[in-house]
């Protein structure tokens, strides 16, 4: 059920945002790769980043914690 929410979360990010995140958190990337395949500097992406980590965060904590909470 968590990887049902993670992903819907996900899915509200901006595209470029959610690809970025999947780059570096699931294809395992560093961030001098996803520069070089998008064009971005290194600094550009840690904010983009650290931009998306804590809108799902927001969104996890909203989403999943909060009812997980209801639920015990």
């Amino acid at each position: 059920q968590f990887w049902v929410v993670f992903r819907a979360c996900l899915d509200h990010l901006p595209e470029n945002t959610a690809r970025l995140f999947m780059m570096r958190e699931f294809l395992d990337l560093d961030v001098d790769e996803i520069g070089v395949q998008t064009g971005l500097t290194a600094n550009h992406c840690y904010v983009v980043l650290y931009r998306a980590r804590m809108k799902l965060r927001l969104c996890l904590e909203r989403e999943w914690f909060t009812r997980e909470e209801k639920r015990c």
